[in-house]
């Protein structure tokens, strides 16, 4: 019997390769020749997990966190972390993306120390290949994860999000220093242009080409050790016994049933203005610029503190529903975000990587780059995320509606709900470059990837 260890650290991993019939995890506790143990963070998914530990071949074992970094390991942190210069790793040690804080001085002060690493020592691959893990072991050397490979010997370490640290870096150092085969995943599409990850699992499961090429580009990956294999979530997203009727739907959310949709997700810490925005639609509805019948679902933020309180003005407007649910990791979230997204009839945000999943949908898509009807500095304007790696790379296609001004915003919110097939090509070619395949069997291609060696 061999033992896989799967990593679960988090609400998003979960949501993609454990909540749903079929999923990674599934298909790994179902296979009685395999062992199969979860590293989940304890205490942040115990009831979710709970299913899982009814399986005879399922260990689930809750780990804690390494101890906090002292100075010599931030320090040594900073440094490899900028051995690559993207379009976003630049807005990060800038401007920063955040919009809730103070202007980050600091960035600023450092910022041709992190040019200097990047464009002369980046450009060394002895540095990066060879100087930057010999000192991760030494710097690093307390191995607090050493008692779980000790204890059950695992043949594969498949582990979901490699670019996170302490958390699945930690597990992939320590299999490293065991000599244990290693499976990794990124958890999203814009994750490997923003810093450099100084160790590569032996093989890398990627959604699509787009993430492949950073891998390449940024990583140091060889093509030999990626695999492409799809988004596992698309498999959830796709399953048509998820989808409630457009009646249901409407009636859950007390809006008539001519009514037509539009979802606003708001980006939270990252963009201060989402009240704005939805003042300017609830306005145009009133003055007849937008139809009588369109009503506004609001999403807040997840991860955004006193995010829901930003909206609850408008919380008693018969044209508009604060779609809020607690538990971000359980099934009624994952369905009724689903529902939220596919009932829409145009999606508005602002630069949030919510504009891929709206494809999955084929739904019209609009971002605000503006800042309501405030004009703000550019360290916390929405507008100085345009430059995100990603979203430089995702634009090109067409397939989403940019809107500079009010104006513009207005102009194409009518286009797209008079005519929703606009776009519509373009849609789909970029929802094909972001999340590969969509026959619903990315799942089952990571789980063949996991057991092959």
């Amino acid at each position: 019997m061999k033992t896989i260890f799967i990593s679960i650290p988090n609400a998003i991993a979960h949501r993609n390769y454990a909540l749903f019939e079929r999923s990674v995890l599934d298909l790994l506790a179902c296979d009685k020749n395999i062992r199969t143990v979860v590293l989940s963070r304890r205490g942040v998914l115990p009831e979710l997990l709970e299913k899982f530990r009814q399986r005879e071949n399922v260990v689930v074992e809750e780990y804690d966190e390494s101890q906090k970094k002292n100075f010599i390991q931030r320090a040594f942190i900073f440094f490899y972390s900028y051995l690559i210069f993207t379009p976003t790793t630049k807005l990060v040690s800038s401007y920063g993306v955040r919009s809730d804080r103070p202007r980050p001085l600091m960035r600023f002060w450092n910022y041709p120390i992190k040019l200097f690493i990047a464009n002369v020592l980046g450009e060394s691959e002895y540095i990066k290949e060879s100087l930057v893990p010999r000192f991760y072991a030494l710097i690093f050397n307390k191995r607090p994860y050493y008692y779980l490979f000790d204890k059950y010997n695992p043949d594969v370490v498949f582990l979901t999000n490699i670019c996170t640290w302490p958390l699945d870096l930690e597990f992939l150092v320590e299999a490293k220093l065991k000599s244990v085969r290693t499976v990794g995943m990124v958890a999203n599409w814009d994750h490997l242009s923003k810093y450099y990850v100084p160790f590569r699992p032996d093989k890398l499961l990627v959604w699509s080409n787009p993430i492949k090429d950073e891998a390449l580009k940024y990583q140091g990956y060889k093509k030999e050790n990626i695999k492409i294999v799809g988004a596992p979530h698309t498999d959830f997203f796709l399953d048509k016994n998820n989808v409630v009727s457009r009646s249901e739907f409407l009636t859950k959310v007390n809006f008539p049933q001519d009514s037509k949709l539009i979802t606003f997700c708001s980006q939270g810490p990252y963009s201060l203005d989402g009240p704005d925005l939805v003042q300017m639609i609830l306005n145009w509805i009133k003055a007849g610029d937008l139809p009588k019948n369109l009503r506004l679902i609001i999403r807040p933020h997840p991860h955004g503190l006193n995010e829901v309180k930003k909206y609850l003005p408008f919380k008693e407007s018969s044209f508009v529903y604060i779609d809020t649910l607690e538990k971000l990791s359980s099934m009624p979230y994952a369905l009724n975000f689903l529902n939220v997204l596919y009932h829409a009839d145009v999606v508005l945000t602002t630069y949030s990587t919510i504009v891929a999943d709206a494809t999955i949908f084929d739904r019209p898509t609009v971002i605000a780059s503006f800042d309501g009807y405030k004009n703000r500095p550019i360290f916390q304007s929405v507008r100085r995320h345009r430059n995100f790696t990603h979203f430089q790379h995702i634009l090109k296609f067409g397939a989403i509606s940019v809107a500079e001004s009010p104006k513009q915003l207005l102009e194409s919110l009518k286009i797209y709900l008079a005519s929703p097939e606009k776009d519509r090509e373009n849609r789909l070619k970029l929802r094909e470059e972001v999340f590969g395949y969509f026959d619903r069997q990315n799942s089952g291609r990571i789980y063949k990837e996991i057991l092959n060696d």
